[in-house]
């Protein structure tokens, strides 16, 4: 908390010096009554009144035992028969208030000598306050300003490159730099679209440098010696300031693009919409280009935009990859606000140019992962997409979704995307997804893809270790109806019971207890395996290990059992552990 004593005449605006600035009355009434602070009057008494705060017969009233030393009585002509000077009134204040951060007079008289006061004049409080220097939480700070005058969020003088560099990646966002830097002698102010430190020039025997993007397009980026440079600001200026000035919307559309190609957070979203929704089509594709590097670095700041895509994209769109990539990008940042469009964007899956193919595939895939239901009716057009190299891998993410709530309505898409699984000339994505894909059916429908077993067994060696689960978890849920398409894999599949990953020994411990049952000879040469896994972290594979022990019936695994059915901190495993006991000792 602050206190704040303020003298009435040329302080206040009701009477204010003649030449100078007066702080607005406005200011000491909200000082007063919508802040923390404590606010009194200590010149022309009026100022109380108009105020409505405390004045100086207020402050010796809360000073009860000195009202006769301070005030006496009152005389007829309504003044006191004495009066506190301005000092200590001043002292008045400072006793009611011992725990205050600070104590600020603000008066034209000058009560710099007063101990523990900071005096300003009007004329001087006035642009403290708006530099944030009294107290920054305040209404009335500006902005500050760096030397070109563009508002200023931070500034360094920096001691080193590697200090610059640290306080330039703290600051991506920045719309502009300021950069105040020596130029053979002369000191320079410049603005700049982009700073960054030269990666080569950080080594201990080279002379550190930025590279700085001029404000203007048409000049070459500038290298700058770090030890020249004074200080450097990050500033918001407006975007006009790099802009050249044109009166045609195609170059001004071309120059917001490639300043947003340099720094997107220099761009003002609201401009560039005003150019895609002009009845005149001639900036749209600039225009698009632009809104594309935006919505890469700044997707929220996008979805204005949505409504003006659509409109687009329903009719002559002068290039629908970057209006779906905008869409795709925004998607990514919250799905809800493209899912309206899922009717439009489906138009573009079979789009002649295989790149929008693609970008609209993506965009499907982040409005399934927010409404399946969208996607039900797009499993065709998504198998078929499937065998598109440039669309395989969204297809396949789509298809992956869409499996774990709609099952039945992805089956048929089965054959194709064992087709992307056995495939090892895709990358591990595509391969991922549709494992899922398929692994999720062939949870409902175990014999859909019994013709690809043994090709996914081979990618239990896959380096990517969710294509090793997907691949374990889809050979389990084969194994739930073909136990005997899954038994000539009992090797493979073991050689994961002792992987670091959990969800691997989960379904391979679950695979083995299927084959088990059917097949106990098959899985018997691994019992040791087995009841390692009874000490397992993961009680489902504790829990799959008791069911696999149990269709064995080797009676030297009871004695670990029972120990299990006792001690084991999870239901489902003690139950599963007594079950195994009781097969074991009574037979099938």
């Amino acid at each position: 908390m602050l206190v704040f004593a303020f003298d009435r005449d040329w302080t206040v605006d009701v009477n204010p010096h003649p030449n100078k600035a007066a702080v607005p009355l406005g200011w000491v009434r909200e000082l007063a009554h919508e802040t923390e602070h404590a606010v009194y009057a200590i010149g022309n008494q009026d100022l109380a009144s108009e105020a409505a705060i405390p004045g100086v017969v207020d402050i010796v009233g809360m000073h009860p035992d000195d009202w006769d030393r301070w005030l006496g009585d009152k005389q007829a002509d309504g003044y006191y028969e004495r009066f506190p000077d301005r000092r200590e009134r001043l002292e008045l204040i400072a006793d009611l208030h011992p725990e205050a951060d600070d104590y600020v007079v603000v008066d034209d008289l000058d009560l710099s000598d007063v101990d523990g006061w900071d005096h300003y004049h009007a004329w001087d409080f006035v642009p403290a306050i708006e530099r944030g220097e009294v107290d920054p939480s305040l209404p009335w700070v500006r902005e500050p300003l760096a030397d070109g005058g563009y508002p200023s969020s931070a500034g360094i003088v920096p001691v080193d490159a590697s200090d610059l560099d640290d306080w330039l990646e703290d600051r991506r966002d920045a719309p502009g730099f300021e950069v105040r830097y020596a130029d053979d002698g002369t000191e320079r102010t410049e603005l700049f679209r982009d700073v960054s430190i030269i990666r080569g020039t950080m080594r201990p025997a080279a002379a550190s440098a930025v590279r700085c993007q001029p404000a203007s397009a048409d000049r070459d980026a500038v290298s700058i010696a770090v030890d020249d440079i004074e200080q450097v600001n990050a500033v918001k200026p407006p975007m006009d300031a790099f802009l050249p000035e044109t009166d045609d919307p195609v170059e001004r559309a071309a120059a917001i693009a490639d300043l947003a190609a340099d720094n997107p957070f220099a761009v003002d979203v609201s401009r560039v919409l005003a150019l895609l929704d002009r009845e005149d089509d001639a900036p749209q594709a600039e225009a698009l280009r632009a809104l594309e590097e935006v919505a890469s670095a700044r997707p929220g700041d996008c979805t204005p935009a949505v409504p003006i895509l659509r409109s687009l994209l329903e009719g002559d769109c002068a290039d629908p990859e970057r209006a779906l990539s905008v869409l795709d990008a925004i998607g990514g940042w919250d799905g809800r606000d493209i899912v309206p469009l899922a009717g439009v964007i489906e138009t573009y899956l079979t789009a002649a140019d295989p790149s929008v193919r693609a970008q609209a595939t993506a965009c499907i895939g982040k409005i399934v992962e927010e409404d399946p239901d969208e996607g039900v009716g797009m499993v065709p057009a998504l198998a078929m997409l499937l065998k598109d190299r440039d669309a395989t891998a969204h297809a396949a993410y789509g298809l992956s979704l869409l499996a774990k709530e709609f099952p039945e309505a992805v089956k048929p898409a089965a054959p194709v995307l064992g087709e992307v699984i056995t495939d090892d000339t895709l990358g591990a994505n595509p391969r991922l997804s549709a494992t899922a894909a398929l692994g999720r059916v062939v949870g409902e429908y175990p014999s859909t893809a019994l013709d690809i077993v043994d090709d996914v067994v081979t990618l239990l060696n896959a380096e990517n270790p969710k294509l090793r689960n997907n691949a374990v978890g889809f050979l389990s849920d084969v194994a739930t109806v073909h136990s005997d398409v899954i038994e000539p894999h009992v090797d493979a599949i073991a050689g994961l019971l002792s992987s670091d990953d959990e969800y691997a020994r989960i379904n391979a411990s679950a695979a083995l207890a299927r084959v088990a049952e059917d097949y106990p000879d098959s899985v018997a040469g691994y019992t040791d395996d087995l009841l390692s896994l009874l000490d397992d972290d993961h009680h489902l594979v504790r829990t799959n290990a008791c069911w696999a022990l149990g269709y064995l019936g080797d009676s030297e695994a009871v004695e670990f059992l029972r120990e299990v059915a006792v001690d084991d901190e999870h239901d489902e495993v003690r139950n599963r552990a007594s079950w195994a006991i009781t097969r074991i000792e009574d037979g099938p």
